[in-house]
């Protein structure tokens, strides 16, 4: 029977160049700049709804996944171990605890929310071989066990069903959709305020802005997807520039220097609740204010 750290380094007895150019793609997959791409996508261009939902669903995970792993506060492989058992091999995606992996989840989520929504075994597929890739990819990469990124996966996917059966039950009426939005975000409240880990407060930030941004653009904005393609494509390049200037302009504001541990965490909650809201609440005003 493999012990936990033979797994890994079973896993990571096949490095060559290939797969750590590979792997360390496959992980790209599961973070913040990949979505920010693919939600671009949707809801600016496609369909708002269905942008808002995986928008939603990635949300909670995130939210959820750190919650879970500031309770059970479980080390890194290569931290138990040492780097001279287990190679670290992607250090700035490894932070936090370890169990259950962040990328498994949150990527999991992403795609079983897409394959859900739209119902086309195409992208069920797409969602199990892109789960599968991420556990691989996050156990040759140094950074997570097998059971992370196993539980990760199945987390991933109770969450993405629980939310469809959910949404596809409240979605009829907008009110009703907004309120169970509201839920969802007032069921992780109580955490603010007793976890300490920063990428909860980010995750949270994200969740509680993309609420407030959908109530927004419900109310004040209503944008369409009725345009020309060159339109839905200028929504897209231009928005995608915004959000990288928001990202890593509000990052540099709300760098926190020598702050308690709190104000660090109320501060990333801030950045990323901004980023959330400029982007599904007041960028979508510039398409009826300038025709595009």
């Amino acid at each position: 029977m493999f012990q936990r750290v033979e797994i890994i380094q079973w896993v990571q007895g096949f490095e060559n160049a290939f797969f750590d150019w590979f792997f360390d793609a496959v992980s790209w997959f599961g973070e913040e700049y990949f979505y920010i791409v693919v939600l671009g996508l949707i809801y600016w261009a496609i369909n708002k709804r269905f942008g808002a939902f995986v928008a939603m669903a990635l949300a909670t995970g995130i939210a959820f996944n750190n919650v879970l792993k500031d309770i059970i506060a479980a080390d890194r492989p290569f931290v138990t171990h040492g780097e001279d058992v287990i190679t670290n091999k992607r250090p700035g995606t490894a932070t936090g605890m370890s169990f259950p992996s962040g990328h498994v989840q949150n990527s999991g989520t992403f795609f079983f929310a897409i394959a859900l929504y739209l119902k086309q075994r195409v992208w069920l597929v797409v969602a199990i071989v892109m789960t599968v890739l991420m556990m691989i990819s996050r156990m040759y990469l140094g950074v997570h066990y097998f059971e992370d990124v196993l539980v990760g996966a199945i987390l991933a996917i109770i969450t993405a069903v629980v939310l469809h059966a959910l949404y596809a039950r409240f979605a009829q009426d907008e009110k009703t959709l907004m309120r169970f939005y509201v839920v969802l975000a007032l069921i992780f409240l109580p955490f603010f305020f007793i976890l300490q880990g920063n990428d909860f407060f980010r995750g949270y930030g994200i969740l509680v802005g993309l609420v407030v941004s959908l109530a927004f653009e419900r109310r004040y904005v209503g944008f369409t997807h009725d345009v020309a393609l060159w339109q839905k494509a200028l929504r897209v390049v231009v928005g995608l520039l915004l959000m990288v200037i928001v990202l890593t302009g509000v990052g540099a504001a709300f760098r926190p220097i020598d702050n308690p541990v709190f104000v660090v965490n109320v501060l990333g909650f801030i950045r990323y609740f901004l980023v959330a809201f400029i982007g599904f609440g007041i960028y979508p005003m510039a398409f009826n204010r300038f025709k595009f």
